[in-house]
This record gives structure tokens, sequence and C-alpha cells, in this order.
């Protein structure tokens, strides 16, 4: 007999107000959460596909191999959490504030980053295969082990970045539109 979604998530909030951190391997798929205040938590493995988190407090979650695939995380606080090796296909993440995510070996093919705040992310070895980017804050990323075919960098903003030679051929990439006054992008 399977408990209703709706149970779940007030068992999750319960525990999680009585102090409870470790959620990993949950299954959340297709839940409603807008507005979730859950930080410092521990979802390692969960299944949020499809998921509306989006205007949620998840600061400091570690979403470490989770499934995200078509996440709704728009305009949710996600600064400083982990999303190594996390599953992001699809997902949206416009105006979310990221700052200082991890997202070692994450796979971010088509995610939707317009105007997110991913300063000093740390994005080795991730999949941004035809990822939306437009708007972004990207200061300060190395991107240079990252997989970027396609992904669109219109209007981001690309101060202190780290790219090879051949990413910024591909993406078109010139000094001039790439900094601001005084700052570089590193080749």
């Amino acid at each position: 007999h399977k408990i209703p979604k709706f149970m779940q998530i007030v068992q999750l909030l319960t525990s999680y107000a009585a102090g409870r951190r470790d959620f990993g391997g949950v299954d959340f798929r297709e839940a409603w959460m807008p507005g979730l205040k859950l930080t410092h938590a521990a979802l390692q493995g969960a299944d949020l596909t499809g998921s509306n988190l989006s205007h949620s407090l998840l600061q400091e979650v570690d979403f470490s191999r989770a499934m995200l695939w078509r996440a709704n995380l728009t305009h949710a606080q996600l600064g400083q959490s982990q999303f190594k090796r996390a599953t992001l296909i699809r997902c949206q993440l416009q105006s979310s504030d990221i700052r200082q995510g991890n997202f070692t070996e994450a796979d971010l093919r088509l995610v939707d980053l317009r105007h997110a705040n991913l300063s000093g992310a740390n994005l080795q070895n991730a999949q941004l295969c035809y990822a939306n980017l437009v708007g972004a804050n990207l200061r300060g990323i190395d991107f240079r082990t990252a997989d970027l075919t396609g992904a669109d960098f219109t209007e981001a903003d690309l101060t202190n970045c780290h790219f090879t030679r051949s990413q910024r051929i591909m993406l078109k990439l010139t000094e001039s539109v790439t900094a601001e006054p005084g700052q570089t992008v590193t080749v």
C-alpha cells in the first residue's frame, strides 16, 4: 500500500522540523513543493523528477547523484549546494541563486539557467550541452573541462572565466564581449 505523495511531503517536513537532515534516496517524483525551506539537508540519490521546487530555500543541500530531470527550481536559493554526478537534464533553474554550487560531473544537458547566478560554481567535467545560460552570472568559473557543445552564453557575465582555446572558438567568444573593462578571460 503506497503512501500518497502529499503525506510523504508532510512526513518529510515533520522529520525535518524534528531535526532530521538525511533524506537520501527519497522518491518525490512529480511532487509539488514550491517554497520549500530545507537547508543543510542531504538528498543524495533522491528522485525529484518533474518536481516543482520553485521559490524554495535549499541552501547547502547535498543533491549528489540525485535525479532532477525536468525539475522546476526557478527562483530557488541553492547557494553552496552540491550537485556532484546529479542528473539535471531539462531542469528549470531560471533566476536561481546557485553561487558556489558544486556541479562536478553533473549532467546539465538542455538545462535552463537564464539569469541564474552561478558565480564561483565548480563545473569540473560537467555536461552543459545546449544549456541556456543567457544573462547568467558566471563570474570566476573554470569551464576548461566542461562540455559546452551548443551552450548559449548570450549576455552572460563571463568575467574572470577560464575557457580552452577550442571552446572559445566554438562559442565564438571574444575578449570584448566576455569581460568588463580591466578584467580578462583566461584561455
